[in-house]
């Protein structure tokens, strides 16, 4: 089980919020690598980041798995201006996530320097996931 005290001794602008820990956006690199990298919870694996937009920010939300203690854990965070810091560093397989989530969602994620579209064409105007999205293409529109 996590600790929460210990964490938020740590790392004070963190909070246990809907059975996850969420923190600021400038935390989030230091608090997964605190996860991964501390011996008492040793989550060694990101099984996947999803995306919300809550129409003013995009909630980041980052799956935790450890193989020694058998459990998941969830970490948040927000992005305000659709920049945030990549985790391909403390987890290679963040890469396709952070692909996707930009692909579809246009977060641009800093430290991964090779973001690119997978679902969507090259040419592909916009981010189809985001509630602002408009489809204007009449081929896109199947339901009146």
């Amino acid at each position: 089980m996590i600790d929460f005290e210990t964490i938020k001794n740590k790392f004070p602008y963190t909070e246990y919020v809907d059975w996850k820990i969420r923190t600021n956006e400038n935390d989030i690199v230091s608090l997964l690598t605190f996860l991964k990298e501390n011996s008492e919870y040793s989550f060694d694996i990101l099984t996947s980041i999803i995306a919300v937009d809550l129409n003013d920010k995009i909630e980041l939300i980052y799956q935790l798995y450890s193989t020694s203690l058998n459990t998941t854990a969830q970490v948040s965070t927000y992005t305000f201006n659709s920049n945030a810091k990549s985790v391909i560093n403390i987890y290679k397989s963040a890469y396709f996530d952070e692909c996707e989530i930009y692909d579809l969602f246009g977060v641009y994620f800093d430290g991964n320097s090779n973001l690119k579209r997978l679902l969507m064409p090259e040419n592909w105007l916009g981010h189809p996931l985001l509630k602002s999205y408009e489809m204007k293409d009449e081929r896109l529109v199947w339901n009146d």
